[in-house]
């Protein structure tokens, strides 16, 4: 299928220019609202990285890449297999360099890569709509008490006709994708649609070949520009096709928008868990079964109710320390997760600060203490089910 055969877009997805609304404005349209945009190349324009790594002609600066990360070691993947095996940096350079004039029917496609738990985090900046993030903007990101066992921030680089399968990303964590060079083709489903696409019990790898469903799903077509960033909420299942070589910034987050469906999806995990493992409970004593069901739980969906717990506890420290700590107050939710699905509350979120740019103290003390109280509910609501 060409590539002016796939683009039809049933769902209309908003493209954002720096300085077009406040970021607290962005915050609630899209992380608290669960709906996908595009930032423009303004919000990447003073990136170092988007300099340093790519080429005048728009291809990447191999020589840059080789000199200075040549010799590290990165995970890469094949489309017949997820299984990463790896290999030198300057490796996979030679392969991406010899790609662009032979081709290859199974390219080969660096993902995972934690460049930034290595490198740093200096070649770019988050926004600041973004940069909420309990998973890889804290103190504890790269501690070992960190629940999450580590960051959630990658780097990218798939050689043209690369690809990823029809996915949700884990942890129904929010997501977002930097291109640094190169084009994307994006495929976003809103959260259910992927039912469309069940093919024995499964979602199928690649909706293309469901072009006749794509209405019904509401399909939405992105492509994705050199400096664009793409937001994916929690639970938008979606399948990405490198146009040309493209080099991207990745991260996954979960912060005070998301994290009650972060606690939903591991209740469903947990009872999948539970049923699986049902005929071993003769085994163990009840306290042990339970314990053996985090295990599991924390092998698959990559996190469990106890370390969930622990994120919430070390969020509420956190925000709760420091002359200005406050709770978030609302007039008329006593659950200030009522007000995240309200649209008076939501609107009244926008008005405490009008920063386009970065935060400011006004705005960065209404998000951590509306963290604090999300935190604290959702410490609550944990406790009440029994976790």
């Amino acid at each position: 299928m060409s590539f002016s055969e796939s683009v039809v877009d049933y769902w209309q997805i908003r493209r954002l220019e720096f300085g077009e609304m406040s970021w607290l404005a962005q915050f609630v349209k899209f992380c608290l609202l669960n709906e996908p945009c595009v930032l423009s190349r303004t919000f990447t324009k003073d990136w170092p990285v988007r300099q340093l790594w790519v080429r005048e002609d728009g291809t990447p600066n191999f020589d840059y890449l080789r000199k200075h990360y040549g010799a590290q070691l990165v995970p890469i993947t094949t489309e017949s297999s997820c299984d990463p095996y790896y290999i030198m940096f300057n490796e996979f350079c030679n392969y991406c360099e010899k790609s662009n004039v032979s081709g290859d029917s199974e390219p080969l496609y660096l993902k995972d890569w934690h460049f930034q738990k290595s490198n740093g985090i200096t070649m770019y900046r988050v926004p600041a709509m973004l940069g909420s993030d309990w998973v890889n903007c804290e103190d504890w990101t790269d501690d070992d008490d960190n629940p999450l066992r580590g960051d959630y921030r990658f780097v990218y680089f798939g050689v043209k006709n690369s690809w990823t399968e029809f996915h949700s990303d884990v942890m129904s964590s929010h997501s977002w994708s930097a291109n640094i060079c190169g084009r994307k083709l994006w495929y976003l489903v809103p959260p259910g649609n992927e039912n469309f696409f069940l093919k024995n019990g499964n979602v199928v790898k690649d909706i293309r070949s469901e072009k006749d469903l794509w209405r019904d799903a509401n399909v939405a077509v992105i492509v994705q520009n050199p400096g664009e960033i793409v937001f994916v909420p929690a639970n938008w299942y979606h399948q990405v096709h490198n146009l040309d070589d493209a080099i991207s910034i990745n991260h996954n987050l979960i912060n005070a928008s998301n994290v009650q469906m972060v606690y939903m999806y591991l209740r469903r995990r947990l009872i999948d868990v539970q049923k699986e493992i049902s005929h071993l409970s003769h085994l163990f004593t009840e306290q042990e079964m339970l314990e053996q069901e985090q295990i599991i739980l924390g092998a698959d969906a990559r996190l469990n109710m106890p370390r969930l717990r622990c994120l919430l506890q070390m969020v509420v420290v956190d925000r709760g320390n420091g002359p200005m700590a406050t709770c978030y107050i609302c007039s008329y939710h006593i659950d200030p997760l009522d007000c995240t699905r309200n649209s008076e509350c939501l609107k009244r979120f926008t008005t405490y600060c009008s920063c386009t740019v970065t935060t400011s103290i006004c705005c960065d003390q209404f998000m951590k203490s509306f963290e604090l109280s999300i935190a604290i509910s959702m410490l609550n609501k944990m406790t009440k089910d029994g976790y």
